[in-house]
């Protein structure tokens, strides 16, 4: 178990880590050109990598706070989608890899393509029902928007694997 002070320093280098992913989505990633016609989503992967690492009570409230400052920046197709999104991204993979254990770099693929699934599927929903969006051209978007992305989840695995590592024995 792990003492008061260990864990608000695990949680504070968790959140050092996302503000990290943060600027790089902000500074650099958005204003590269568009890599393969979109630009690479990294909160996504973020959420399902510390879900799959810290388990369902850790893992969803880590990913409705990472839900709440991404719907805070904008850029949703609707206030709260991400809070949304992010809260069953990391419920489903913290469920799933409680009894799959895949906490590995390929785990970790998958669990972010299962992220981007839902996140992509509650925003495609929204523009069919609300904004008569074309399915194929909201599904090629994804597409487009996960494979920028995917390769992505590598280094967040990584980073956030050594820090959980850090306080897992304490």
């Amino acid at each position: 178990m792990l003492t008061n002070r260990a864990l608000l320093t695990k949680w504070g280098l968790y959140a050092l880590g996302f503000l990290l992913l943060v600027l790089v989505q902000q500074l650099v990633l958005d204003h590269l050109p568009a890599l393969l016609g979109a630009t690479p989503f990294l909160m996504p992967m973020l959420v399902a990598v510390v879900a799959a690492l810290e388990g369902p009570t850790g893992g969803t409230i880590f990913g409705i706070a990472v839900g709440f400052l991404s719907d805070l920046a904008g850029g949703g197709v609707f206030s709260g989608v991400y809070t949304l999104s992010f809260f069953c991204v990391a419920l489903a993979v913290a469920v799933i890899s409680k009894y799959w254990v895949m906490r590995n770099v390929f785990g970790s693929l998958i669990y972010a393509l299962l992220a981007f699934a839902v996140i992509d599927a509650v925003q495609i929903l929204f523009l069919l029902a609300f904004r008569g969006a074309h399915i194929a051209v909201a599904l090629e978007l994804a597409g487009r928007e996960i494979a920028a992305s995917i390769l992505f989840v590598i280094p967040i695995f990584f980073l956030y694997n050594f820090l959980h590592r850090l306080f897992r024995y304490e």
